[in-house]
């Protein structure tokens, strides 16, 4: 219980905060900024680690959990009740969100600017790092992990927000995609992310024989 909770919560927030920072940005006329945006969503990250983490591990991503789960770092067993806890989370988030911005043309929603397969790299390449990060984090028992995780999530959003999104969460682009009725470029945030992380775990698993 405590660990659903745990997921629950914490992807709430991540969905709450973050999208809710792209909507302000919109209505306000760029006010807040892709700089804004990429802090915003990184600070709320590492705050759920900090927090949370203890609890769940505060995952808030499915692609974080399969990627764990097939490398052998998380019980399979559970990999339905934290993804479902996600799902919860994120759609409560963008339902609350839609309610208060009721007249959000995207409700926060992740979306390319350039072809779908060079969108799809581009969250693959970001999501394997960003699963890289989390490991080194990991196996070297960082204390400053929850922040370099979330200096790493600011950054992949700067760099691929303008292009693919920066999403590296199917559930964060799920949720509001959903919400707002339009699908049709979620195949991205569903198969990129995912993919790339797993990826990112068969790397370092492969790499680890070679460390001295």
């Amino acid at each position: 219980m405590k660990k659903t909770l745990g997921e629950f919560i914490s992807t709430f927030f991540l969905v709450f905060i973050g999208t809710g920072s792209v909507i302000l940005d919109h209505v306000t006329g760029g006010e807040v900024t892709l700089a804004g945006i990429s802090i915003i969503t990184g600070l709320v990250v590492s705050l759920m680690i900090i927090t949370l983490g203890k609890w769940s591990g505060a995952h808030m991503n499915p692609a974080v959990t399969l990627s764990l789960a097939a490398g052998g770092k998380f019980f399979k067993k559970d990999i339905l009740p934290y993804i479902l806890a996600q799902a919860a989370g994120a759609l409560s988030a963008s339902y609350l969100l839609r309610m208060i911005f009721s007249q959000s043309p995207t409700l926060g929603e992740t979306l390319p600017t350039i072809d779908g397969k060079w969108a799809f790299t581009m969250e693959f390449v970001l999501t394997f790092f960003l699963m890289v990060v989390i490991l080194i984090g990991a196996r070297y028992k960082l204390k400053y992990e929850p922040w370099l995780i979330g200096a790493y999530v600011a950054l992949g959003i700067f760099i691929g927000g303008p292009y693919c999104g920066g999403s590296m969460n199917p559930i964060r682009s799920f949720a509001p995609a959903v919400m707002n009725s339009n699908t049709s470029e979620l195949w991205i945030y569903l198969t990129g992310p995912i993919a790339g992380a797993v990826a990112g775990v068969v790397m370092f698993n492969l790499l680890k024989p070679l460390e001295k």
